[in-house]
């Protein structure tokens, strides 16, 4: 039988090694067949599966923020699936996947992450994240007046 709890400590060991870099114990928790919707946009990590995405994941992720934190905001279980709410903060202080240089700038927003289970470890996860507000923090989208950017950080003060 499958306990939630089980299921849900799963994803506290994704939040424990997306927080410390420790990447040693990733095989108790990621299945050798997991597969990341989210890295399938890049060319070379799309093909990435097992442990080997999910710790080139947590390396890129820690070398482009610093003082990284995510925080489980709330987190259930229902049979195979486990979806989470997390909290993230940190300083862009080095290169964002290759793609966004460090900005110095600090970041902060809320994602939504589902995980699929199999056989005691984690087989699929997808995220919905706010890229927008990341974006936007980075400096990669920005308002096109000051109009609008007083809107978007009373309308981000008011979700939080």
């Amino acid at each position: 039988m499958i306990l939630s709890e089980d299921n849900i400590q799963l994803v506290r060991n994704v939040i424990d090694a997306l927080n410390t870099g420790d990447t040693t114990t990733v095989s108790d928790f990621i299945s050798s067949n997991y597969f990341n919707h989210e890295s399938q946009m890049d060319p070379v990590r799309s093909k990435m599966r097992g442990p080997e995405e999910f710790i080139d994941t947590v390396v890129n992720i820690r070398n482009a923020f610093s003082d990284l934190q995510y925080e489980l905001i709330d987190c259930v279980a229902s049979n195979e699936r486990v979806i989470s709410t997390v909290s993230v903060k940190g300083k862009h202080t080095g290169s964002f996947f290759g793609f966004i240089p460090p900005t110095g700038n600090k970041i902060s927003y809320q994602a939504v992450h589902i995980f699929t289970i199999g056989d005691g470890k984690i087989i699929e996860h997808r995220a919905i994240r706010d890229d927008l507000a990341l974006m936007y923090q980075l400096g990669v989208v920005k308002a096109a007046t000051i109009q609008y950017e007083n809107f978007l950080n009373e309308w981000k003060a008011v979700r939080s």
